[in-house]
C-alpha cells in the first residue's frame, strides 16, 4: 500500500545519496588503474597471452562514456533483488527456452573458464539433454573472442546439424 511506496521511495532516495557516489567513485578509479581491463580479461580467458591491446580496448572504451558506473550498479542491484528477473529464476527461463517449438538451445563454454566452471556447466545439461553443448578446449569464459575461428565453426556446425533435421 501507501507505507510501502513511501518506504521504498526512501530507500530509493537513500541509496542514491549515501550509497551510490562512493560505490560510484570506486568504480571509476578502479576502472582508470593501468591494468585493470588486462588483468580482469586475463583472469577470464583460457589463455592470457593470447589477449591483444585491441581486445582490452573493447572492454575498456565503454567506461570512457559519462555515467557507464549509474548502469553497472542498477544491474548489479537487479541482480542482487532479483528485481526483473525471470519468473521462476534463470532455471525456468531455460525449461521455456527449449520448450518453444522450433528453437535449439547451444550452450558454448570454455574447458579453462574460471568464471562459471566447466564443472558447473556440464551438470546443469545433465537436467537439460535437449541443450546441444560444444565445449572448446583451453578456452575461458569468453570463447567468441578468445578463439574466434573455431568459435564461429564449432556454432556452424551445430546450426548445419540442425538445418539438415529441421530443414
Amino acid at each position: 500500500g501507501p507505507v510501502r511506496r513511501s518506504f521504498d521511495l526512501f530507500l530509493s532516495l537513500l541509496r542514491r545519496a549515501v550509497l551510490d557516489p562512493p560505490l560510484s567513485y570506486a568504480l571509476r578509479r578502479a576502472v582508470a588503474l593501468p591494468n585493470f581491463w588486462r588483468n580482469g580479461l586475463g583472469a577470464a580467458w583460457g589463455d592470457p597471452n593470447r589477449l591483444k591491446d585491441a581486445d582490452v580496448l573493447r572492454f575498456q572504451w565503454p567506461s570512457i562514456g559519462k555515467g557507464w558506473e549509474g548502469g553497472l550498479l542498477a544491474f548489479t542491484r537487479s541482480r542482487i533483488s532479483d528485481v526483473g528477473g525471470y519468473p521462476g529464476g534463470d532455471m525456468r527461463l531455460l525449461r521455456d527456452a527449449v520448450a518453444l517449438p522450433g528453437t535449439t538451445v547451444v550452450v558454448v563454454y570454455g574447458t579453462k573458464d574460471r568464471v562459471v566452471p566447466p564443472s558447473y556447466v556440464e551438470g546443469m545439461l545433465k537436467n537439460f539433454p535437449e541443450i546441444k553443448a560444444v565445449k572448446m578446449e583451453g578456452a575461458g569464459h569468453d570463447p567468441f573472442e578468445e578463439t574466434v575461428d573455431e568459435f564461429v565453426s564449432a556454432v556452424g556446425d551445430v546450426l548445419e546439424e540442425d538445418a539438415v533435421v529441421f530443414g
